[in-house]
C-alpha cells in the first residue's frame, strides 16, 4: 500500500524538480556562454584577418604606382610584354595568398567618348563602337547604331533625343521605376544597365572591352588593346591588321609614326602609350577575402595617383 503524500514529501518533490531545473538552466547558460565566446573570438579573428588583407591591398596598390612610374620613366610606350602587365596570380603572404593584375583602360574603347562635341570625331567613334558591338556579338548594324544613339543621349547635356532612336530623360520617367538621366560623362561602366535596351547578355559581352574613362576623346593604344577593339578600329579588318596582332608581342609599336607607317585605322585617335589603367587585387588571409578595383591615372610627366577605388566583386 502506497503511503499518502504529505506536505514535506510534496515539498521535497518541488525542491527536486527546481534543483533539476536550475541545473539545466545553468547548463544551457554555460554552453550559450561557450557558443558566444567562440563566436566573440572568431569574429575578432575575422576583423584581425580583414584588417590585415586591407592593408596588404594598400601595399600592392603603392607597388604598382611605383612599378607604373618606372616604366614611365624608362619607356616611352606601353606593351603586354612589359612588367606592369603580368598578373601575378599566387603571391604567398603571411596567413595568406595575394592576388592582382593591372589592366590599361586605353586598350578598350571608352564610352564616354560618344559624348565628343566635334562632328567629324563623333562620326568615327560611332562607327568604332558600332562594329565592336557587332564584332563582340551584342547585335546587329542596326542594333549596334541604335545603342550607340542612347548612350550619347545618357551622357550629353542636352534633352534632344539623337537620331529616330535616342532616349532622354522623358523616355525614362515612363518606366518603371522611373529615372533621370545622368546628362554628364559616365563614371562606371555600371551604368550601361540603366540604358534603354541594355541587357545583362550585352553587358556582359561588352564589359571587358568598354570602360569609362573621365576625359572625352581618349586615345586607344594599339600595343595592348583587346582584340575585338584592335579589328574593329577599321571597317574591313585585313592582313594587315591581323598580322600586327599576331606580333606585336614580339614588335610593339614604339611611337605614333610607326602606327602611321604600318597601320591604316579609320577610329581616331591612336596611340601606343596609356595614361589610365585598372588594378584588381585581392587578399586571401586565413578565412577572409578583401578585393578592390584602383583606377590610375599617369600623366604625362607625373606621379601616378588613384582616382578612385571599389569593391572587387566576387
Amino acid at each position: 500500500m502506497t503511503p499518502p503524500r504529505t506536505p514535506a514529501t510534496a515539498q521535497r518533490g518541488v525542491a527536486l524538480i527546481t534543483a533539476i531545473l536550475v541545473v539545466a538552466i545553468a547548463t544551457i547558460a554555460a554552453a550559450a556562454m561557450a557558443v558566444s565566446h567562440q563566436i566573440a573570438v572568431h569574429r575578432s579573428r575575422t576583423l584581425q584577418e580583414s584588417e590585415m588583407g586591407w592593408w596588404y591591398i594598400e601595399g600592392v596598390e603603392q607597388w604598382v604606382m611605383t612599378i607604373l612610374q618606372r616604366d614611365a620613366e624608362t619607356s616611352d610606350y606601353d606593351s603586354l610584354v612589359e612588367p606592369w602587365a603580368q598578373p601575378v596570380d599566387y603571391l604567398p603572404v603571411d596567413e595568406g595568398v595575394l592576388r592582382g593584375r593591372l589592366v590599361d583602360l586605353q586598350g578598350r574603347f571608352n564610352l564616354n567618348n560618344l559624348a565628343s562635341a566635334d562632328a567629324e570625331a563623333l562620326t568615327r567613334y560611332n562607327g568604332h563602337f558600332q562594329r565592336l558591338y557587332v564584332l563582340v556579338g551584342a547585335g546587329t548594324d542596326f542594333e549596334a547604331a541604335a545603342m550607340a544613339s542612347v548612350i550619347r543621349d545618357w551622357i550629353d547635356a542636352d534633352q534632344e533625343p539623337t537620331g529616330f532612336d535616342g532616349a532622354e530623360e522623358t523616355e525614362y520617367l515612363g518606366f518603371s521605376p522611373p529615372y533621370r538621366t545622368p546628362d554628364r560623362p559616365m563614371v562606371d561602366v555600371g551604368e550601361l544597365m540603366a540604358v534603354k535596351g541594355m541587357t545583362r547578355e550585352i553587358f556582359e559581352l561588352l564589359r571587358p572591352h568598354v570602360p569609362a574613362l573621365p576625359l572625352v576623346g581618349s586615345a586607344v593604344n594599339v600595343n595592348t588593346a583587346t582584340e575585338p577593339v584592335l579589328l574593329s578600329l577599321v571597317q574591313t579588318p585585313g592582313p594587315e591588321l591581323s598580322g600586327f596582332l599576331e606580333s606585336r608581342l614580339d614588335a610593339p609599336l614604339q611611337d605614333v609614326a610607326a602606327i602611321q607607317s604600318s597601320l591604316t585605322v579609320d577610329a581616331p585617335p591612336v596611340s601606343v602609350a596609356s595614361q589610365y589603367f585598372m588594378l584588381e587585387s585581392e587578399a586571401l588571409i586565413g578565412s577572409s577575402r578583401v578585393g578592390l578595383y584602383h583606377l590610375i591615372y599617369r600623366p604625362t610627366g607625373a606621379p601616378p595617383s588613384v582616382l578612385a577605388r571599389g569593391a572587387y566583386p566576387d
